[in-house]
């Protein structure tokens, strides 16, 4: 069997500085802080509900990441997968970080986003070794 996984699964959240959050986010973990441990998933895909894609997510733990309280990542999943194991809301680390106003331009995102997206990142590598640690402690 091959090794497990922790799925992330931003919203997609287009045009929307709080959406550009949680995709910056998925990326600083999963290409930095807890590279070979994670993941990325499309979620138009698993609303499409694509087999293979569906079944990956349910053998594996799943965080949600949405960037406003609608919870389109967390709801979509819960739809079509039927957990999910973390959810987190961009939402939430700005209202913790109140001097570090996002701005609000995506493209380039800017520097207070840029931090936000850090910080938020570190608590989701945090919640990925949580997940990963659960597993090994179940399987023994």
């Amino acid at each position: 069997m091959s090794e497990k996984k922790v799925y992330i699964i931003p919203c997609s959240g287009i045009g929307k500085v709080f959406g550009s959050i949680g995709r910056k986010t998925a990326y600083i973990v999963v290409n930095e802080l807890a590279k070979d441990k994670t993941t990325l998933e499309c979620l138009p895909l698993i609303v499409k509900g694509k087999k293979e894609v569906i079944e990956a997510l349910k053998e594996n733990k799943v965080i949600a990441l949405d960037g406003c309280p609608l919870k389109c990542s967390y709801n979509d999943l819960m739809e079509a997968v039927g957990k999910v194991d973390a959810q987190f809301l961009t939402t939430d680390i700005v209202k913790e970080n109140r001097s570090l106003k996002p701005e609000p331009s995506i493209i380039p995102v800017g520097k207070n986003t840029k931090q936000l997206a850090i910080k938020l990142a570190e608590k989701v590598a945090a919640e990925v070794d949580k997940l990963l640690e659960e597993n090994m402690e179940r399987d023994d």
